[in-house]
């Protein structure tokens, strides 16, 4: 009864968790697909339900195998396939979020406005830069302003107002072309063009064009002058990238208070680089500009050139086009229908179609509902770019690998290295100097000696100095400093390819106003320079010292001596006796050698514990650089392997946002 009763509480907690599980299933695929990734989902429900229902299978097993196996063998409903529109804005935001060192922001956010907007009727931006190189930028200006009126202006009707204030337009301020139709209102318009709007509001003259052919393409030109050649030589990018991201995104110079002006990147998706002349031709046959490029392009003014010299110029990476003629025939055609085989030969003759045909390319609304060309090549060219800075970044990150072979296992054997270098630099500090101090030489120097030796204070402290203070751990330590450098621990980012050791703090030189600055160089070299430099500092400062110390104290001795031997004569003639005599010039004598040796004991003792003390701090500081450089040398790696990380991320991002690319219609 019991075992029964067990059995239906059983198969009641299972039938409720099959019901839980049935009911959790109903919510729709799709709906769950748009709010999360689709893989979490399924794998977090899999764990889920075996940790909650395998006590439950195992209960089943044992009583009924024939419902354990047609529920182990049902088989699973496919995923339904996702948009690839939004898996592709999902790969950008992750672009955005976690790979800004490899993409330009500006057009990342540019592609989010278009993938957010509807399919095949994306705005499109369109720039007229005339290039402002070798200070003709009023005339090529004035030739890009008038190319963009022969682009839109419409022969079947007379001078617009557009036109007029295109004319009028200062050429030193960009401008905004917006293509509408007449009767559409800010309001009617795409909501990516009313963005723009409001953020270029009050800010840049705007200017609305209604053309026949190109109303409803949700279309934007800005028409601004450009420098190229000042990116090209202010960036460490290679070229070709460079030029694109100088003209892809201009910075428009945006008037703010005071008299000022801050710049703001304004992304487009093709740009059209003017020139005029031959020294136009010169500029634009300088930049790395493809010729027939979709993208980016480029038009010269050259007058009779542009059919003439046709043959001569058709290897050239630009569009030879003749405005003024474009212009007549236009005017031509306007004044009378009769004219328009002279406004046709004209128009053929100027080349202003070819313009006109790369302008209007891809830019009108598809009624199939396809993404616009321009924003699929803006979406490709930004992840072409992302991939080569990645495959950069992969590159220089493999170079510094096998340039730097170093190895935790190398690290710790050279800080072993380094530790046994300082425990024997210790040791010979000690020892030799305990032979230093107890030798013949240095006993050569007693305070009794001086009256003979005073001059050979400096020579013998210099000799014993030379010889005796870590001449051994200084050659260790710049084979120690080798070793490093052969294992692989290099200097790149001093760009010179050796380890720079930091080396002693030296005192600031002093101002002409006698102060000094806060801020003390220190010494770099390929090795510590803190034993060479305090050996140095020793012989140049304390020997002096101690020389002039001894001299001063062999004179005091001899002028105490001698005052009180005088003292002893003038007493005897006074009629004083020789014992009393005698008596005044033995105090005074010995009253001077007492302190001649007390003081010169003291003078070589503090000697002897300065250079002992200094010892210790050139073998600390050497020790202490040392280190340093194993230590940074450990971040670095640690550093890099952060940046491979980082770099398998932004793959894998890329490869989602190609593949969901490849998918986009």
């Amino acid at each position: 009864m019991q075992r029964a009763l067990h059995l239906s509480l059983r198969q009641a907690r299972w039938s409720r968790s099959t019901k839980a599980s049935s009911s959790s299933s109903s919510v729709c695929l799709l709906c769950s697909l748009a709010k999360r990734p689709a893989q979490q989902q399924p794998s977090f429900r899999s764990r889920r339900g075996a940790g909650l229902l395998e006590p439950l299978i195992t209960h089943r097993r044992e009583s009924t195998t024939t419902t354990t196996t047609a529920t182990h063998t049902a088989p699973s409903p496919e995923p339904a396939p996702s948009d690839p529109r939004e898996d592709l804005q999902s790969a950008l935001q992750d672009l955005q979020k976690h790979v800004t060192n490899y993409v330009n922001l500006s057009r990342v956010q540019l592609a989010l406005r278009n993938l957010g907007q509807e399919p095949g009727n994306e705005s499109v931006r369109v720039a007229f830069l005339p290039i402002t190189n070798n200070g003709n930028g009023n005339g090529t200006t004035a030739v890009a302003k008038k190319l963009l009126k022969l682009v839109l202006a419409d022969p079947l009707k007379s001078t617009e107002e557009w036109e007029r204030q295109l004319d009028a337009h200062d050429a030193r301020q960009p401008l905004l072309v917006r293509i509408e139709r007449p009767q559409e209102s800010q309001e009617e318009s795409s909501g990516a063009a009313i963005a723009f709007a409001k953020k270029t509001d009050n800010l840049l003259p705007e200017i609305k064009v209604s053309s026949p052919m190109l109303n409803g393409s949700n279309l934007e030109i800005l028409l601004m002058e450009v420098n190229p050649f000042v990116a090209l030589q202010s960036t460490e990018e290679t070229p070709a990238l460079a030029l694109e991201d100088a003209v892809l995104v201009p910075a428009v110079d945006i008037p703010t208070s005071y008299n000022t002006s801050a710049p703001i990147t304004t992304p487009v998706h093709k740009a059209l680089l003017v020139g005029n002349g031959i020294m136009g031709a010169a500029s634009i046959l300088s930049l790395p500009i493809l010729e027939g490029g979709n993208t980016i392009t480029a038009a010269v003014n050259l007058k009779k050139l542009a059919t003439e010299g046709e043959d001569e110029l058709s290897g050239c990476p630009f569009i030879p086009v003749d405005v003024d003629a474009a212009g007549k025939g236009l005017d031509l055609f306007r004044d009378s229908v009769g004219n328009a085989i002279q406004y046709e030969t004209l128009w053929s003759q100027s080349n202003v179609s070819r313009v006109s045909e790369w302008f209007r390319t891809g830019v009108s609304s598809s009624e199939e509902g396809t993404t616009k060309v321009p924003v699929r090549n803006l979406i490709a060219s930004l992840l072409q770019n992302a991939r080569a800075a990645i495959q950069a970044e992969e590159a220089r990150l493999l170079s510094s690998s096998l340039n730097a072979k170093v190895t935790p296992q190398a690290v710790a054997a050279l800080n072993q290295r380094l530790s046994d270098w300082a425990q024997q630099a210790h040791e010979e500090l000690q020892e030799q100097l305990d032979i230093a101090f107890t030798g013949k030489r240095w006993r050569k120097l007693g305070w009794w000696k001086l009256f003979w030796r005073v001059d050979d204070v400096g020579m013998l402290s210099s000799e014993m100095l030379a010889q005796r203070f870590l001449p051994e751990s200084e050659r260790s330590m710049i084979y120690l400093t080798g070793r490093i450098q052969e294992s692989g621990i290099t200097g790149e980012e001093n760009g010179n390819g050796y380890a720079m050791y930091s080396g002693p703090v030296l005192p600031p030189p002093a101002t002409d106003d006698g102060s000094r600055p806060e801020v003390t160089p220190e010494l770099e070299g390929r090795w510590p320079t803190h034993i060479p430099y305090t050996r140095t500092y020793l012989l140049d400062k304390t020997i002096p010292a101690l020389q002039a110390l001894a001299q001063k104290l062999v004179v005091q001795s001899v002028s105490t001596s001698g005052l009180s031997v005088t003292l002893a004569v003038l007493s005897y003639i006074s009629q004083f006796g020789a014992y009393e005599s005698g008596a005044v010039a033995a105090l005074g004598i010995v009253w001077s050698l007492r302190r001649l040796q007390k003081k010169w004991e003291t003078a070589r003792d503090f000697w002897e514990g300065e250079i002992r003390e200094e010892g210790r701090k050139a073998i600390r500081a050497s020790e202490a650089s040392i280190a340093e450089v194993l230590d940074r040398s450990t971040k670095i790696k640690e550093e890099d392997v952060e940046a491979e990380q980082d770099l398998r991320r932004a793959e894998e991002i890329v490869l989602r946002a190609e593949d969901a690319l490849a998918r986009l219609k």
